[in-house]
């Protein structure tokens, strides 16, 4: 029986090559941002009511904008920025405009970064967004917080889905008192 390893090889490689199963991906956290499957996030003009902006924040039902200036990022407008420098005060939406109540200068990322730098920039900073820019500071998209855990989700999917429905805790043993 002649073997010849050689073709084995190559041919084990072509059928894994050709495999749509996800058991040939792995996650990995030096994966590049551009893995992740960005959902749309507007992006509004310098100059914009806070009106205008709250009313494209509930039509697409997301919780940011991006805010440019000249084909430029520069700056982004969440909820939390509404309700922490706008709620409460005498604002007038339809008047003042996203200049003055956005975040300035917010930090981006570039589109070949590995996705653990947006891990590390969401955990340490505690933001849930962060855009995507080239470099000429260009507005690629935006990554939040549910593109990466749907990107997670996607390689645990099988796990996930098949969770018993409440969570199976073991009773912890009662400490002995002195």
């Amino acid at each position: 029986m002649n073997i010849n390893i050689d073709e084995e090889l190559k041919h084990m490689d072509e059928i894994q090559s050709s495999s749509d199963s996800k058991i040939n991906e792995s996650l990995s956290l030096n994966d590049l941002i551009t893995t992740l499957k960005f959902r749309f996030h507007p992006i509004v003009k310098y100059n914009t009511t806070l009106q205008s902006v709250i009313r494209i924040l509930k039509k697409e039902k997301v919780g940011c904008v991006m805010v440019e200036k000249n084909g430029k990022l520069i700056g982004v407008m969440t909820e939390r920025d509404f309700l922490l420098r706008i709620i409460g005060k005498d604002v007038d939406l339809s008047k003042e405009k996203i200049n003055d109540y956005m975040t300035k200068n917010p930090e981006s990322l570039h589109d070949n970064d590995p996705v653990s730098f947006a891990f590390n920039k969401m955990h340490v900073l505690g933001i849930r967004h962060i855009p995507i820019i080239n470099d000429e500071n260009e507005i690629l998209g935006m990554v939040s917080v549910k593109d990466v855990i749907t990107h997670i989700g996607n390689y645990f999917g099988y796990e996930i889905v098949n969770l018993p429905p409440e969570p199976q805790r073991n009773p912890q043993p009662k400490a002995e008192s002195a």
